[in-house]
């Protein structure tokens, strides 16, 4: 019996050694494999002292959450004449840009280096006939929503992050169910990791009754590790080629309580309709096409003529892990640089890199006023003790901080001076600029900025403003959770 149990333990130990030495040459070879993808450095740094300190939990996240998507989906692989035509008259309005000394209006003169860049890398062409309406919360933008799918006469087209059981998705479906028996056309995009809790009623119901029901990139085993990341969080409606919406705000129950677990869900979205809906329309079909590899023979009636005077000057900025560009990151880089008055950012997640960091902290030392709006209530712990790392750096260079109270905070939107506003679904993380699929819209308009500013004022009265002494009085397993989860920060 004891020579049994020597024999056990001897295996045992061996097989321990085994499993250590196995561990530790795929640590080795991944490390190498991270290097080799020449990523963000400090994702880069991350992950490797995650690899190598915690080896074995290391490899689990690694293959859950560090995987970078190989495939180059690109907006060039669009050859249909409407997407071509959209490229040219960017690169037309490039060129003019270009060619010229002083241009007249205000808006061009002054943000001509952000246009410039977006129409070179995202081939986002500007235009100037949109009507804008904002919305501060969920009950609004869905009763404008249901009035205008209800009004569509030619097709529909919507794409969420999020889509839940509830009386929102009730209504979503009885309205695309009953134009869908009209005769038009009605495609619904959803992510599978944020709609992955919907149930399959809503999904059998619309597909039963001819509506096109996508889920981009469900989450199922065995492929669950390479589809945990790299997540489209765009939120996009077209109804017509005519009229579309984006913004911060999902479908789900929650916007439609005052008060519950988080309290109020504050966010914003914006009402297009315009030639700017034409951006919003190509961003769609190209997501469908990634999802179907087909495209509609004739893309014709998807872009019409919009007989709409003229308005706001737009820009519909996109981005992808498999852009090639991080475009809402450079969109946002440059904003900022070009700011002279004034800076105000509402962010749900705040874990900038070290370049939006730098931006902030210059603009606030060269005499910029810059305010940003956190929630003060939580839905991520682990993700808030993150931003709150950056608070003390951000307060120190005289920046204001407030934390929301009155519910959990939402919105996305970054405001400068008085001219330009930036609404979409980019939260001011890692995430939303290196891996997820986005979508902002860049109004540069000065009546718009100032609607959106009156709002920021009316979310910092229902905030808390932080105070450096005080920050720097909070418990000390605060400050260690913080710099802990800032370590992680590039990783979530």
């Amino acid at each position: 019996m004891t020579l049994f149990v020597f024999f056990e333990s001897v295996a045992w130990d061996w097989i321990s050694i085994i499993a250590v030495v196995i561990a530790y040459v795929f640590v080795i070879y991944l490390v190498i494999k991270t290097l080799l993808q020449n990523r963000n450095p400090v994702s880069t740094l991350s992950w490797i002292m995650v690899l190598v300190m915690i080896p074995f939990l290391g490899l689990i996240l690694y293959f859950l959450f560090g995987q970078k998507a190989t495939k180059r989906w690109v907006f060039k692989r669009m050859r249909n004449k409407e997407i071509i035509q959209m490229r040219e008259i960017s690169e037309g309005q490039l060129e003019t840009l270009q060619s010229i000394d002083l241009v007249e209006d205000r808006y061009l003169n002054e943000y001509h280096k952000l246009m410039s860049m977006l129409l070179k890398n995202n081939s986002s062409f500007l235009s100037s006939n949109n009507h804008i309406r904002l919305f501060h919360n969920g009950k609004d933008v869905y009763s404008s929503i249901y009035e205008d799918l209800k009004a569509a006469k030619k097709f529909i087209h919507m794409q969420y992050y999020i889509l839940e059981d509830g009386e929102v998705a009730d209504k979503v479906t009885e309205i695309l169910v009953e134009k869908s028996r009209q005769g038009l056309k009605v495609v619904l995009v959803l992510d599978g990791l944020g709609s992955r809790k919907l149930n399959d009623k809503y999904i059998k119901t619309m597909k039963e009754n001819g509506v096109e029901v996508l889920l981009f990139r469900p989450v199922r085993f065995p492929n669950f590790a390479n589809k945990i990341n790299n997540r489209n969080h765009r939120k996009i409606v077209v109804v017509d080629g005519e009229i579309g919406y984006t913004g911060g705000i999902n479908l789900a129950d929650k916007y439609l309580i005052d008060y519950g677990k988080e309290g109020f869900w504050r966010d914003t979205h914006l009402r297009i309709h315009g030639d700017s809906v034409k951006m919003l329309e190509a961003i769609f079909l190209i997501d469908r096409f990634y999802l179907t590899k087909h495209i509609y023979d004739n893309l014709e009636p998807y872009f019409p003529a919009v007989a709409t005077p003229p308005g706001k000057h737009v820009q519909i900025a996109s981005s992808s892990p498999e852009s090639g560009s991080a475009n809402i990151h450079h969109a946002f880089f440059t904003a900022i640089n070009t700011a002279k008055k004034s800076i105000r950012l509402v962010s749900p997640y705040f874990i900038p890199d070290e370049s939006l960091l730098m931006a902030l902290k210059t603009a606030a030392s060269g005499g910029v006023n810059v305010e940003i709006i956190l929630p003060g209530i939580v839905d991520s712990y682990f993700v808030q003790y993150s931003a709150r790392s950056y608070v003390q750096q951000l307060l120190h260079h005289d920046i204001d901080v407030y934390f929301y109270e009155k519910g959990f905070v939402h919105a996305k939107i970054l405001l400068i001076d008085d001219l330009l506003s930036i609404i979409g679904t980019a939260n001011f993380d890692y995430r939303s600029f290196y891996q997820n699929f986005e979508i902002s819209a860049l109004v540069y308009d000065q009546p718009i900025t100032q609607e959106l500013i009156k709002q920021f004022e009316k979310d910092r009265m229902d905030s808390e403003k932080l105070n450096l002494k005080e920050w720097r009085r909070r418990p000390i397993k605060n400050k260690v959770f913080e710099s802990i989860a800032r370590l992680y920060a590039p990783l979530i």
